[in-house]
């Protein structure tokens, strides 16, 4: 059974400020002094809540429009490439675009409401400051204040953005420059070593963030500025203390399906439900529900099933990423009985490893369930659609999108930002600076909860390692999961730009597919299945990305028009 977070609606006062942008259409707490408006702490624990449901909305993360910006994800048919994430694919993103506006909009409302909370704590007497439940909710609160801050720095300006620590006032107080890149690293640091310091092991709930959330994302902001030893102790913490109660998930069942939420592995999850308020417009970021199943089901009809998917298929894995996802077959290990068909030792091999199969739906799939059916029953994986991802539809539960609420724009699977698998591999990039076979032993428990051969450290030093993870092991275990991860790593790693050039150069084609139908006659899939180098229909992708890192793209989105219009400080 799911469990869920059921955040009240807060009754919101009109801002005086709220013209200024969207991201302060937020009561403004001044109207009632915080002392009278949270008069105990069951007031400002609904406070809190209300900043748990600012992070329902879409744009905190963005992950459609992130990831066709990297080498992960292609804007739909190749043919025909998606108009709303085509200028994210070919890297030109200005600052007038709508989504550029409002992912920043999104994450300063996720700090308004948290400054908010922060002010009415700070507003009460000694006797709520010295009870525990106020100072987790302080630690919750600067945790998000801090997070968002850090996810803007990660994206924006070149880490110059504006840091909001307190609700403005008047329009002076609104109208702030930019900080330093070093001024906001100081800043969110400090309100995330005090969640770090202050939250406990576990949440009040699971879906409540907790210590181990915040050594994470403390960890992960150090790797991000090249700081691997300060970031090794964070990342120990999480991998090796037992009062975080994490492991590495063994039932690979339990990865991605909704069964599987906030499983061993899950350290912050943003939980989402279908059955809750369904009535709300697919485009209410208030919602409970998230549009990731609609952008990445396949478009069309479900073969077998006769009835439309739902899907728009308008993110779809990459072509680089598939192929390699198809050659990972090659790896898995044939000592373990869940690699053979049927799972048994006597049998073959299947023909796609577990990881490609539980990340993305393939044509010669026929060995795991999708939507009702094997792969290609179900789908024709044509017209340059020759992979989908699996990670955000409900393909397990229906056969369709529709079996799962009354619309596929509705979806109640939760979205992972971090889970235990990431820290393991953070962990081994920052052993590698030093000790190449203790990363390597990181990686092997990764792969081995994938049936997949372990790797050899003694074929390894420094720089192959490395290379492993950047085009191997990262993106495949991690692809269209996190904040914006992708893009922060090639651009940390330098090598963006090589990578793009490289990955438009390659020439990728299709072939046909003979496979088994439902009443065990055999028919083919034309045009289906990728392979490297020509053939029918050849193609390439990222030249228009590959260009604009040559021209010299350095990965960061503009200040959108958003906030340079209505604050006059921010140029």
């Amino acid at each position: 059974m799911k469990k869920y977070i059921y955040i009240l609606a807060a009754v919101f006062l009109v801002g005086i400020l709220q013209s200024c942008s969207s991201y302060l259409e937020e009561n403004n707490p001044n109207e009632l002094s915080t002392g009278t408006f949270w008069k105990d702490l069951d007031d400002s624990e609904s406070n809190l809540t209300s900043v748990y449901s600012a992070m329902l909305h879409t744009y905190v993360l963005s992950i459609a429009e992130e990831f066709t910006r990297t080498d992960i994800a292609y804007p739909g048919r190749r043919t025909r490439p998606t108009g709303q994430y085509l200028t994210w694919y070919q890297q030109r993103v200005t600052s007038d675009n709508r989504e550029l506006g409002d992912r920043w909009d999104a994450k300063y409302q996720v700090i308004w409401r948290a400054n908010q909370l922060i002010e009415g704590l700070n507003g009460m007497d000694a006797e709520f400051k010295s009870d525990p439940e106020w100072t987790r909710q302080m630690a919750e609160a600067r945790f998000f204040r801090g997070l968002m801050h850090f996810y803007l720095h990660s994206n924006f300006n070149e880490g110059k953005i504006i840091i909001r620590d307190r609700i403005p006032l008047t329009a002076e107080e609104f109208s702030k420059p930019v900080s330093t890149s070093e001024e906001v690293i100081k800043f969110f640091r400090e309100d995330l070593e005090y969640a770090y310091a202050n939250l406990p092991a576990q949440g009040k709930t699971v879906s409540r963030v907790d210590a181990a959330v915040a050594a994470t994302i403390l960890g992960t902001s150090h790797l991000y500025q090249g700081e691997h030893a300060l970031a090794i102790p964070y990342f120990k913490d999480v991998v090796t203390n037992g009062a975080y109660g994490l492991s590495l998930e063994q039932d690979v069942d339990k990865m991605f399906p909704s069964s599987g939420d906030f499983n061993s592995e899950s350290i912050f999850e943003i939980n989402y439900a279908d059955n809750l308020r369904p009535e709300d417009a697919f485009f209410d970021e208030r919602s409970f529900q998230n549009r990731l199943a609609r952008r990445t089901a396949p478009p069309g009809r479900n073969l077998e099933a006769k009835k439309a998917f739902g899907g728009q298929g308008w993110v779809v894995p990459s072509a680089w990423l598939t192929y390699q996802y198809m050659q990972e077959s090659l790896e898995m290990d044939p000592a373990d009985p869940r690699n053979h068909i049927n799972n048994d030792l006597t049998q073959p091999l299947k023909n796609n490893s577990i990881r490609a199969s539980k990340s993305i739906a393939l044509v010669n799939d026929e060995s795991s369930m999708y939507y009702g059916y094997t792969s290609p029953q179900a789908y024709g994986f044509a017209g340059t659609l020759f992979s989908m991802f699996k990670k955000y539809t409900n393909h397990l539960t229906g056969t369709t999108e529709f079996d799962t609420n009354t619309t596929p724009w509705e979806s109640g699977r939760n979205v992972v930002i971090n889970r235990l698998s990431g820290v393991y591999l953070m962990y081994a990039e920052c052993l590698a600076q030093t000790d190449v076979p203790a990363a390597v032993d990181l990686v092997n428990q990764i792969r081995t909860r994938w049936g997949l051969l372990p790797l050899d450290a003694t074929t390894f030093n420094q720089a192959s390692f490395m290379d492993q993870l950047m085009y191997n092991e990262y993106p495949l275990e991690l692809s269209l999961e996190g904040f914006s991860t992708r893009s922060i790593d090639l651009r940390r790693w330098g090598v963006a730009a090589q990578r793009f050039q490289d990955l438009s150069t390659q020439v990728y084609g299709y072939a046909n597919y003979t496979y088994t139908k439902t009443n065990g006659a055999t028919a083919r899939r034309n045009n289906s299945l990728i392979q490297l180098g020509s053939g029918a229909n050849q193609f390439s992708e990222y030249t228009e990305a590959a260009a604009a890192w040559a021209a010299g793209y350095n990965g960061y989105l503009p200040l959108p028009q958003s906030e340079t219009l209505n604050n006059q400080n921010s140029n």
